[in-house]
């Protein structure tokens, strides 16, 4: 999960739309309810999703692989107490549910940070390579102000999975909120130029980048693709706030 640039861009996830739940119940999906249920999360359709797994539960209200099911179906619709809850189901049932934890801390990442600080790391001691785990215990420890922490497990996760976009954009803006952003506008400008113009979330990135580095203009000219001039002034003077305070600006290196 990415740092969604901490909130400052309210990029809303919304439910999906009428149209996208129609154009999957009316595909041609043979299998089991759970397969349904795959296609319909996979579309951008959680509402038949949902439906089919109400009908298992019904009959199977200890089928896991359906709670954990509905749970995502919940959480895209924006229910995201009713998916608290479909996880803790499913973990009370299986205590050795993963899943369920990563869930609940995707969950509680947008509501307590802590809280998913450890269930992340009961993921990890469980799984020391779940990248997964380890890039959201980094958006986590971020959200904190735990930057440095933070940076460790976006670290861990990239030993593991050197291509793991995620966890670049988010080591990169981590940099940039710790009193790093020129190292961090470099690194966040390298995945901009990978990924290419269609990845909306590696720009916004790198326009906070550049906006703590002090160069506006440019942050300006990479939000202004997508923007409109007010809402690229109302951007830009929410990430100028997250320049670091003296106080809490990492201390010089000591002389050699």
């Amino acid at each position: 999960m990415r740092i969604l640039t901490l909130m400052l861009i309210a990029a809303l996830a919304g439910c999906a739309s009428q149209g996208a739940d129609q154009t999957a119940a009316n595909s041609d999906v043979s299998g089991s309810p759970l397969k349904i249920a795959d296609v319909a999360l996979a579309q951008g359709a959680p509402t038949v999703a949902l439906r089919a797994m109400e009908g298992v539960l019904a009959s199977d209200p200890r089928n896991t692989a359906a709670l954990l099911r509905q749970a995502k179906a919940q959480e895209a619709l924006g229910n995201t107490a009713a998916a608290e809850t479909s996880y803790r189901r499913a973990l009370a049932i299986n205590s050795n549910l993963d899943e369920a934890r990563l869930g609940l801390a995707k969950v509680w990442l947008h509501t307590d940070p802590v809280q998913a600080e450890k269930v992340l790391l009961e993921v990890l001691d469980r799984d020391p390579h779940n990248t997964a785990a380890l890039n959201n215990l980094g958006v986590a420890r971020d959200l904190q102000g735990k930057h440095a922490e933070a940076q460790e497990a976006y670290r861990r996760a990239l030993a593991v999975q050197p291509t793991l976009a995620s966890a670049r954009e988010n080591l990169g803006l981590s940099l940039a909120l710790s009193g790093k952003p020129q190292e961090g506008a470099q690194m966040l400008d390298q995945i901009a130029k990978e990924d290419g113009p269609s990845d909306r979330k590696a720009r916004d990135n790198w326009a906070v980048a550049l906006t703590l580095s002090g160069h506006t203009i440019e942050a300006g000219q990479v939000l202004q693709e997508e923007l409109s001039k007010p809402d690229v002034s109302k951007a830009l003077e929410g990430y100028q706030a997250l320049q670091p305070t003296p106080a809490s600006a990492p201390p010089p290196a000591a002389a050699q």
